[in-house]
Parts: structure tokens; C-alpha cells; sequence
């Protein structure tokens, strides 16, 4: 379903009522879903999947198979991912601060200083990906040395209020599942990232 915005969007593509797990944008199992709320009017202006454990599960399984492929990606294509996913955000400032004003009843003025204060960790972390080294030190015992090797480990589970921890996953070459606080979020500047022509099969993370 599809609701009709309180507001007009430039790019009405970044509003989504579903789920994004392996590249596609899903339902509920359940097929249930939850109303979200201005704040500012106290008005139901959409709704989201209310997901739950079985839901999960696929979308644990989904970046966990991204992940296989993910962990060997190189830091400039992570830096690259990184710095195209900046671009889309400067892109659409205006539409994604609309958006959160009204998922979140703050001003318009403090939701687009929200935004640009998320660019500062999108363009940092887009550098940051070409710095992940490992370390060499010289340990007490003679003829010895100590190497200290940084490598991908797993999937994330990003239980955050927002996007802020997804750029450093990121660079780690780290897959991840989202999951936004239940007042709901309708603005997915990731899925917009994830569905370039860097990443053809979305397959870095799973929105919930």
C-alpha cells in the first residue's frame, strides 16, 4: 500500500511503507502493520510492517549471504559505496528533512541540521574505509613479533533510533540489519545507496 503524503516530495521514491530484505522491498510475514504518527497533529499519515521474529530471521539469513560476497570487497569500493550513498543524501535534503519532520514533529530547520550533521559521519567514514589497517609490535620476548590483522567478523544487528552507525559498518566490510525504533521510519536513504549501480542486487543490508 501505498499512503498519500501530507506533503509533496521532488522524489517521491524515497518514501516506502515496506520492509527492504535481499533487495526487494517485502511485507510483513504476518501481513501486519502499524500506523505512524505526527507528532505535531497527533494524525495517522502511514504505516509500516509490523515485523517479527520470523521476519528476522530472513533478514539475518539475507546479509549473512551478503556477507560472504561483502568481506572481500576492496577499501576503495567501500569508499566509493560510501561516497555515493553522501551524494544521494545531499540529493534529496530537502525531501528526506520533509520526511523526518513529520515522522518526528521537530522543526523543519532542525531536521535538515539533523541531516547535514548525518554527511559529516557519511563523508568521514567514505575516507575512513581506505584507513582500516592492522598494527605491528615489537613484543618483550627477542625474535617475535606481534601482527594485529583487522577482518570482517559478521553481520550487524543495528538496533538504532536512526542511519548514524550504518556508514561505519560500512567501511568494515560488514553487512547489516536495521532496525528503526516502532514510531516508525519511512525515509530509507539506504535502500537509495543500495540500489545503485554499485550494488545491483542490494545486497548489503536488510531494512526493517
Amino acid at each position: 500500500m501505498t499512503s498519500k503524503l501530507p506533503f509533496e516530495l521532488k522524489n517521491s521514491g524515497l518514501f516506502k511503507e515496506k520492509s527492504y530484505v535481499n533487495g526487494n522491498w517485502v511485507e510483513s510475514k504476518s501481513g501486519k502493520r502499524f500506523d505512524v504518527i505526527d507528532p505535531g497533529s497527533g494524525k495517522v499519515w502511514a504505516s509500516a510492517p509490523d515485523n517479527n521474529a520470523d521476519d528476522v530471521d530472513v533478514a539475518v539469513k539475507a546479509a549473512y549471504v551478503a556477507f560472504e560476497s561483502y568481506k572481500k570487497t576492496t577499501p576503495k569500493s567501500r569508499a566509493q559505496l560510501l561516497l555515493r550513498w553522501d551524494a544521494l543524501i545531499r540529493e534529496n535534503r530537502d525531501d528526506i528533512a520533509n520526511i523526518v519532520t513529520y515522522e518526528t514533529g521537530k522543526p523543519l530547520a532542525e531536521s535538515q541540521g539533523e541531516l547535514d550533521y548525518a554527511l559529516g559521519f557519511t563523508w568521514w567514514f567514505a575516507g575512513e574505509a581506505e584507513r582500516v589497517t592492522g598494527t605491528i609490535q615489537t613484543p618483550s620476548v627477542p625474535g617475535r613479533r606481534i601482527l594485529t590483522v583487522k577482518q570482517p567478523v559478521g553481520v550487524v544487528a543495528a538496533l538504532v533510533p536512526w542511519n548514524f552507525p550504518i556508514a561505519e559498518t560500512l567501511t568494515r566490510n560488514t553487512t547489516f540489519r536495521i532496525s528503526p525504533r516502532k514510531s516508525g521510519r519511512t525515509s530509507w536513504i539506504p535502500e537509495r545507496c543500495l540500489q545503485c549501480p554499485d550494488n545491483e542486487s542490494g545486497k548489503y543490508a536488510t531494512i526493517e
